[in-house]
């Protein structure tokens, strides 16, 4: 199997588990899922745009809906979380290709390569998130978080998630107090934020902090394609979280695993 095919069949069983209908003939909207797609909303978003692009879904819009797009004052309900889809692809057979493959997890070498980068893309997405959010919890511009993106990647080659997420903590911890002087030399306080992350991505690494990381936040719930990796495919649990992303880590997960089976 590709790693397309592979990549798209998780996104595909993650949409199931998060809003497939009772009939599972459909999806539904992202505003209205059982629970959180993915860790963040354009992940979330390019998940389905992959899967309609490769023919597993199509939006339900037609002719009927012409009307609401073009004239609705109420623009605010009408966009692209709000958007059902038909399902067009066998959920058994995509959720069962899922299953075997993760039962030969370590017979594949370019399988496991394949999950390696969906890894670090989720775990990308599960620090952005948590940046985002923190920055808004703190009042500052939650959008600096975007700015943050190379930063919080280069963070991730030698961290895992949790111990991103502390590191970002404390980033804008200090960023709080450099605000906070008078006469602060900060003229663009998102470029600072990035910066700071940078530089105590630097200081870990050169001082040899052994960070514990934070605990997983409550406000940020897993979300189905982090629950259908971690546990059904590759086995990590928790050490989605808590290693850091690489295809190291997850042969020793791997082999692990089999040795206990």
């Amino acid at each position: 199997m590709s790693a397309t095919n592979l990549t798209a069949d998780l996104y595909f069983v993650s949409a199931l588990r998060a809003g497939a209908d009772r009939s599972r003939t459909r999806l539904l909207p992202l505003a209205n899922l059982k629970e959180p797609l993915a860790p963040h909303g354009r992940f979330a978003q390019r998940m389905l745009l992959a899967l309609q692009s490769l023919g597993y879904i199509e939006p339900e819009l037609s002719l009927s809906w012409a009307d609401d797009w073009l004239d609705s004052r109420d623009w605010l309900s009408h966009g692209f979380e709000h958007i059902g889809w038909r399902i067009l692809r066998s959920p058994g057979a995509c959720t069962a290709a899922i299953h075997v493959w993760s039962g030969e997890l370590c017979t594949s070498a370019d399988a496991l390569k394949t999950w390696a980068v969906v890894w670090e893309s989720l775990a990308l997405a599960e620090v952005a998130e948590y940046a985002q959010c923190s920055l808004a919890d703190t009042g500052f511009n939650p959008n600096w978080a975007n700015d943050a993106t190379e930063a919080l990647q280069a963070g991730l080659a030698q961290f895992s998630i949790h111990q991103i997420m502390y590191l970002v903590h404390i980033a804008l911890r200090s960023l709080a107090l450099e605000q906070r002087r008078p006469f602060s030399r900060n003229g663009k306080p998102g470029h600072a934020f990035s910066a700071a992350i940078r530089n105590y991505v630097r200081r870990a690494v050169a001082e040899r902090w052994m960070i514990r990381g934070m605990a997983h936040p409550s406000e940020q719930p897993r979300s189905a394609i982090t629950a259908v990796f971690a546990e059904a495919v590759t086995g990590l649990g928790e050490r989605y979280y808590t290693e850091r992303p690489s295809l190291d880590a997850l042969v020793r997960t791997v082999a692990s695993r089999q040795a206990h089976q």
